[in-house]
């Protein structure tokens, strides 16, 4: 179980887009839903997503408009 945490928390950090992002959103709360992991079990990846999520955002070019 340990492993597969870690492989999403990866995975997370090394998403390029937020499309990749939200496909792996997806896949890991599937895995959450599945596994019925505890809050505690879950943080580590939480965690990983908001700061990809925060370094994607950073990243968008300003707008034209």
């Amino acid at each position: 179980m340990e492993n597969e945490i870690l492989r999403f928390e990866n995975k997370m950090k090394n998403c390029s887009s937020m499309t990749d992002l939200l496909i792996a959103m997806s896949s890991w709360q599937s895995f959450c839903r599945n596994n019925a992991l505890t809050d505690e079990q879950k943080r580590r990846v939480d965690e990983a997503y908001l700061e990809a999520e925060a370094g994607l955002i950073k990243n968008v070019k300003t707008s034209l408009w």
